[in-house]
């Protein structure tokens, strides 16, 4: 298993390897894969194969790239989740 600096390499790597442009048209498809997914599940269709799961992670992977290619910093994303979570919070308080 791969910790999260092999990880971040390896993804690096890929960004280097394709290029931005590329790799943010993956990135939106992947969005798209699991988009589809989702709806498959509201419509109540099986999902023997996990496809949601593996869905979800591709762009799990595609936000980690995203965050490299655009030099977006972990602080910068866990200010915006706090911001948004405590938005929801008052929401679901409401």
């Amino acid at each position: 298993m791969m910790d999260k600096t092999e990880r971040n390499a390896v993804w690096h790597e890929s960004v280097e390897r394709f290029g931005t442009r590329l790799q943010s048209v993956v990135c939106m498809e992947e969005c798209s894969e699991l988009i589809q997914a989702i709806s498959k599940r509201l419509r109540g269709k099986p999902d023997p194969d996990d496809n949601l799961a593996e869905e979800m992670d591709d762009v799990v992977i595609c936000l980690g790239m995203l965050r490299d290619m655009y030099g977006v910093t972990d602080e910068r994303l866990e200010s915006w989740i706090d911001r948004k979570t405590e938005r929801q919070a008052e929401r679901n308080r409401a």
